[in-house]
């Protein structure tokens, strides 16, 4: 009984700092991206984006859509904004009206 105590308050240890480690590069991740660091900021923010952090996968849209910091792909771009627009970011959603305007006066 001992031994599986010590293996959950490990595991729960292990999760802790997995999650603050998370927290940490989230953080880097969007002062990289305001600095204009798109290329670091990616780096950050792309596990954040992954794992469903929705303010993460807009800003990896952003820069997948306008090249910053990663090779322009707007198919990405779209799939990653999406997400975002999906679980509720604000931007995101904006975004998308945006890219469907554009979509249909292009069209």
């Amino acid at each position: 009984m001992r031994l599986v105590s010590k293996l959950i308050i490990l595991l729960i240890c292990c999760f802790l700092q997995t999650a603050c480690f998370r927290a940490v590069n989230f953080d880097e991740g969007i002062a990289c991206f305001r600095a204009e660091n798109y290329r670091k900021a990616f780096i950050h923010l792309l596990p954040a984006a992954e794992g469903g952090q929705p303010d993460a996968q807009y800003a990896v849209g952003y820069m997948y859509y306008y090249g910053r910091g990663v090779v322009e792909d707007r198919e990405k771009a779209w799939q990653w904004i999406n997400r975002a627009a999906a679980a509720g970011q604000a931007d995101a959603r904006q975004a998308l009206v945006i890219l469907d305007t554009h979509h249909k006066m292009v069209r």
